[in-house]
């Protein structure tokens, strides 16, 4: 039951809030406040600002935005997953980069202890992880770390999983030696995880999705650790009814109950329910899973909707424009369905053959199966894009134009607020998240993507970061109306090819999202290097169009866990209503956006915030506040602005 605190203590805040400071803080607004800034085509939004911000050298495609010196100014995780050795010269592939607060990056990542080892320390070395996740694991009130990493079955010589905790000086310590989550000598190919409290026990959990090791015909069990808040953790997966099956029958497999072929994970409220669901993406055209919390009296258990939920793949069953399909049925005519497919282009199939062997890239017993007709999903992002109250999906695909349109594409599967969590895909067609390819035969590499507000004027935008092939860049499209979108032209945005990776925060604290782009060199030899970077140099551009807004940074309090993941946060203003959480981490490689809330307010010059708190009794808390300032929140608190 949601304990709503507008009650006699919260109205007496709000009275507060909206009484003589806050009325004041208003009046001088609506006299001062002039309209919104508006983005105008043809002129460019941001201005690129790598250098001047100390970022010459840095490297890398995956980025998480964090605070980890709790300041309130948005740092930057850049990160890989290899040795790093902190002398000149030596390799680096991650960097913990501290955000000044005047107009400047610097590196700390050996001073802050994050990359230590527990095996053979040496200060002038560090090790990456496959996935970070920022988060108070212990609720003193900093910012810790979970780190997940590969581990071989039996290997005990090697850096496992890993708590690192904050001393509350931005230096951090590893945590206990006897942590379960550290797994140590079980086979583990983490490639993303999200901090969640499952249970709104007000500890954080973490949710950690496993690839295929190398070799192997089977991936691997997805696994739910239940924190205690020491920095321990639990396995808790078959317990929460998380359980998965290896790849052993077609029925089985189609009715996404087998495991996962995961990329990323995501983790937040679909119903509206106050508990979060547990996502994971799913390489290979393999099922996506979609897990629906449900609380009972026997604590939090989640049931499989990924099927029914339309996010395991989309209803794009039809195999025979499969160029490959085509060049098997040319082969073998008597196979089953091979009367209804086309005939193929003979040079088609000999370049198919010459690429993939004389099986093309088809299965002719599997293939034709819904388990084997989905996407090649990367990230999925969580976020209310058309402002109706409820979360949305954006999914992130990785297509080829040879495999047809059973091939799912990136696009938005809008909510349908139903308690068993429903979505809808419109389309991209619909929806205008279409792009223009200059040849007959592509791909699509969208692997990486962001949802934010570039022009502050209330309505979320969709960014994709496509890399990994040759013609892939960066892509933003404006959202004009409810779920619909045009794209921005790179002149406006700003043109980077195979831009894996993304990071949006206001960096610079002047009111608007800018946004970091990463780099890969993958598939950069020869001549499909062209429009390469010769190295993979990250990239910082300042947004320029500023507008009226809204930011709120939120500590939790009694029973809510310290750093507010999983919080939801509604804006209302100008009769727009809008809705963002505290995002504990998702996407492939894994990501973390901004734990600072950033709200555009088009034309409005106050607001009224709704925090629904992540604590078992769904705490909410109302206040007003007033546009262009950045506000921090502890719960039971009142809004003081930064």
């Amino acid at each position: 039951m949601v304990a709503d605190v507008a009650g006699e203590d919260t109205q007496a805040q709000q009275g507060d809030a909206a009484g003589e400071d806050t009325q004041a803080q208003q009046g001088d607004a609506a006299i001062a406040c002039p309209p919104g800034a508006r983005f105008k085509p043809g002129s460019a939004a941001f201005v690129e600002a790598t250098a001047p911000w100390g970022l010459s050298g840095v490297q890398g495609a995956r980025m998480n935005v964090v605070d980890y010196d709790n300041d309130g100014w948005a740092d930057l995780l850049v990160h890989g997953g290899g040795v790093n050795q902190f002398q000149a010269g030596g390799n680096r592939d991650t960097w913990l980069l501290r955000n000044t607060g005047k107009g400047g990056f610097e590196d700390v990542t050996q001073s802050s202890g994050l990359l230590q080892r527990r095996l053979k320390p040496s200060p002038q070395e560090g090790v990456g992880a496959a996935a970070f996740c920022a988060g108070d694991l212990d609720n003193d009130g900093d910012v810790d770390f979970f780190l997940a990493r590969s581990m071989a079955a039996g290997s005990t010589d090697t850096e496992s999983n890993e708590v690192l905790l904050n001393d509350g000086k931005g230096h951090f310590v590893l945590g206990p030696a006897d942590n379960p989550a550290r797994a140590m000598g079980q086979v583990a190919v983490p490639t993303s995880a999200a901090l969640v409290d499952f249970d709104r026990d007000g500890i954080l959990d973490v949710w950690v999705v496993h690839n295929m090791p190398g070799g192997a015909q089977q991936p691997l069990q997805d696994r739910l650790w239940r924190g205690d808040g020491s920095g321990r953790f639990t396995d808790v997966t078959k317990a929460s009814g998380l359980g998965t099956q290896p790849w052993s029958n077609i029925k089985l497999l189609n009715n996404a109950k087998g495991h996962s072929w995961a990329w990323a994970a995501t983790a937040c409220d679909l119903n509206n329910d106050g508990y979060d669901e547990l996502l994971t993406a799913s390489y290979g055209r393999v099922p996506n899973h979609l897990w629906r919390a449900e609380p009972g009296d026997n604590g939090v258990k989640f049931i499989n909707e990924s099927v029914d939920s339309s996010y395991a793949y989309d209803a794009g069953l039809d195999w025979t424009d499969n160029l490959s399909a085509q060049c098997h049925c040319k082969d073998v005519p008597t196979d089953p369905g091979c009367d209804k497919v086309p005939s193929p282009n003979p040079a088609v199939c000999a370049q198919l053959k010459s690429s993939f062997g004389p099986s093309y890239r088809w299965n002719h017993a599997y293939d034709r199966e819904p388990w084997r007709l989905g996407g090649n999903s990367g990230t999925t992002v969580c976020a209310d894009v058309d402002n109706d109250g409820w979360f949305d999906l954006l999914t992130n695909e990785i297509k080829h134009s040879d495999v047809g349109s059973s091939s799912d594409e990136s696009e938005l599967l809008f909510n349908l607020g139903d308690p068993l969590v429903r979505l809808f895909r419109m389309g991209n067609t619909a929806t205008g998240l279409v792009r223009e390819h200059k040849n007959d035969y592509w791909d699509n590499g969208d692997i990486t993507s962001a949802i934010y507000d570039f022009d502050n004027d209330g309505w979320l935008d969709v960014h994709i970061a496509a890399s990994d092939y040759p013609g892939n860049r960066a892509l933003l499209w404006r959202q004009t109306a409810q779920r619909k979108f045009e794209a921005v032209a790179p002149a406006d945005f700003f043109e980077r090819y195979r831009a894996a990776g993304v990071a949006a925060a206001d960096f610079d604290h002047d009111g608007d999202i800018d946004v970091v782009t990463g780099h890969t060199r993958m598939r950069c030899e020869g001549g499909m290097g062209a429009d390469c970077q010769p190295d993979n140099q990250i990239h910082l551009h300042l947004n320029q169009l500023g507008g009226h807004y809204v930011a709120v940074l939120l500590r939790g309090g009694e029973g809510s866990n310290g750093a507010a993941v999983g919080a939801r946060v509604a804006v209302s203003a100008g009769g727009i209503h809008q809705m963002s959480y505290v995002d504990g981490g998702h996407g492939q490689g894994n990501t973390q956006r901004d734990p600072t809330l950033h709200f555009g307010l088009g034309d409005s010059c106050n607001a009224e915030l709704t925090v629904t708190w992540p604590d078992a009794k769904h705490t909410v808390e109302k206040f007003a506040v007033a546009a262009d300032k950045r506000y921090r929140l502890t719960q039971g608190g009142k809004p003081v602005e930064q």
